[in-house]
């Protein structure tokens, strides 16, 4: 279960971003207002009211809200001034946490922070030595990320720019890259600049997303290992589509599925005879991944689905990528989604494959990547139309084995001692009994509890691959990165091994590409931290061409 927001000193020395070069690029933000919707694990928990104004010598960004949920946290009023040159001047916040007043009075010099506070009913003063021109970002008041938005738009990879947490102390946000994204909304297109940065924590750096937008605005921050996103109310909109790749035979769709629509954007092979034109074509479903990833299935600027689309398309494949329900343009709602729900969702796919006359509804294989390859497994074994199963990166282990697996290999690159990490695996290992008995909470956090108590992670926590593959009557390709280092390689082996032992005579091949990541992309050693720093952001046209010679194969034309 990933951990709330905390935010601690940063011990990692880098080169200070330049408050003066960035007053020389002139930071004018649009002044105005703007609403924000907060999420916690794909859930909406609340909003925040956010105003930028410009003032006599400087700027205020101001706030009130709601946060429910593990949050807990009604804001009254959040107030924040620097001047012209975008030094913190002052900080007032009133508001109350967890059914408690929390008031903070910060005054700032250009080496201290000094702060009177009121929380949970005791007030005590504090004083912080600062970096001259720091962002001021106090935990969980999201109108203070205007001013890292703003201060990110004019700065260069490789920047670090110091952010006092307050009242605590300060850290620093390190600007990996910036990509460019385009966001199609129903009143036009935002041209929106994504800024991949990691906050520099003492116990736990984490990598994150801001947003902003080309008034140099905030519109988004996603910290996906801490399950938060806040998102401006004009992205959030099921009229609004991320538009990170747009094949050019590219259409979107709406298929119906249990009570709501799935958005999808289809992609036709391209006739090479007039013949084609009515040709019904083998087709091949895209399944969505974990978390709240876009159709395109994008990860560090790399479009995984939308790239594997028009390839797979060129290949001569109908290909159906689709927004999750309750994600992007898709209806429906995620709070008591299982992994069973989100396989009936492929199997509406299938229904709607099925009903066109340019599909063969006798060729109809189904893909995913990372965890959503589980989601693919449990349509292909209810769904008799759904002729081969394509595994992408999978996982082979039992839910639960997983999120350990995956836990320990973040703690690995951490410098912690070792009884800190063991405390830490030792918790995790009693939230997923406690999940799994529906009891035995005690001692554990309720903010932690919140999170992990959903019908979603009891059916993550319970799956077997092994189960599911046993009962497959599909053939299957198992396809995986030989420099994967967030699912290791050896998933790939256990699930060729698991197919290969099925009792019916059915093909399992296991596809493995030495050179490429967990993005399915060229590496050179693999890690998630490398994926911002590389150039190359296709996927290996080597895979596609492989995986689509492979599913011809299994599925083979009528005669």
């Amino acid at each position: 279960m990933r951990a709330p927001v905390h935010c601690t000193v940063a011990l990692l020395a880098t080169t200070l971003y330049s408050l003066a070069a960035a007053a020389q690029d002139n930071l004018r933000p649009t002044p105005g207002q703007s609403t924000f919707s907060i999420f916690v694990q794909l859930s909406l928990v609340g909003t925040e009211e956010i105003s930028v104004d410009e003032v006599d010598g400087g700027w205020t960004i101001s706030s009130t809200g709601r946060v429910s949920g593990p949050l807990d946290l009604a804001i009254r009023r959040f107030e924040m001034r620097y001047n012209d040159a975008w030094q913190p001047q002052a900080l007032s916040i009133d508001a109350v946490l967890a059914g408690q007043p929390y008031e903070v009075e910060t005054t700032f010099t250009d080496t201290s922070a000094a702060s009177e506070i009121l929380e949970a009913g005791e007030a005590r003063t504090k004083s912080d030595p600062i970096s001259a021109g720091v962002v001021v970002l106090p935990t969980n008041f999201f109108a203070s990320y205007e001013a890292l938005a703003t201060r990110l738009s004019a700065a260069s990879p490789g920047a670090a720019i110091p952010a006092y947490i307050a009242p605590q102390a300060e850290i620093v946000v390190r600007l990996n890259t910036t990509t460019e994204q385009r966001i199609a909304t129903a009143d036009g297109t935002i041209e929106a600049h994504r800024h991949h940065v990691t906050f520099l924590n003492r116990s736990n750096p984490f990598d994150a997303e801001i947003w902003s937008d080309a008034g140099r605005r905030l519109v988004r921050i996603s910290m996906p290992t801490i399950g938060l996103d806040i998102a401006r109310q004009d992205i959030v909109s099921l009229s609004t589509r991320q538009q990170t790749v747009r094949n050019p035979r590219d259409e979107d769709e709406h298929i119906a599925a249990s009570g709501f629509n799935l958005a999808a954007t289809i992609t036709v092979p391209a006739p090479v005879a007039e013949t084609d034109d009515d040709r019904e074509w083998p087709a091949v479903i895209l399944v969505p991944g974990s978390g709240s990833t876009d159709r395109d299935e994008t990860h560090s600027g790399v479009p995984v689905y939308g790239q594997l689309a028009g390839g797979l398309s060129d290949a001569g494949f109908f290909v159906v990528r689709y927004d999750k329900r309750g994600i992007g343009q898709s209806g429906g709602r995620i709070e008591s989604a299982t992994l069973s729900e989100y396989a009936e969702d492929v199997r509406s796919v299938v229904r709607y494959l099925r009903d066109r006359d340019d599909v063969d509804d006798r060729r109809i294989a189904v893909v995913g990547h990372d965890e959503s390859g589980w989601i693919a497994m449990l349509a292909a074994k209810e769904e008799r139309r759904i002729a081969a199963l394509g595994l992408l990166a999978t996982p082979s282990t039992r839910g639960a084995e997983f999120v350990i697996e995956q836990q320990a290999q973040t703690l690995a690159q951490l410098n912690l001692p070792e009884e800190e990490r063991v405390e830490k695996i030792d918790l995790q290992q009693r939230i997923h009994a406690a999940v799994m008995r529906g009891g035995g909470w005690e001692g554990i956090p309720l903010t932690v509890r919140a999170q992990a108590e959903t019908p979603w992670f009891r059916s993550y926590l319970e799956f077997w691959p092994a189960d599911v593959i046993q009962d497959l009557r599909q053939p299957m390709i198992v396809v995986h990165g030989g420099l994967d280092r967030q699912i290791v390689p050896g998933h790939a082996d256990r699930l060729a091994e698991m197919g290969q032992a099925r009792d019916r005579q059915v093909v399992t091949e296991l596809l493995r590409f030495d050179t490429l990541n967990h993005l399915l992309i060229p590496a050179v050693t693999g890690e998630v931290d490398e994926y911002d720093t590389l150039e190359d952001k296709t996927v290996s046209e080597e895979l596609i061409g492989a995986m689509a010679g492979r599913l011809h194969e299994m599925m083979p034309p009528r005669r």
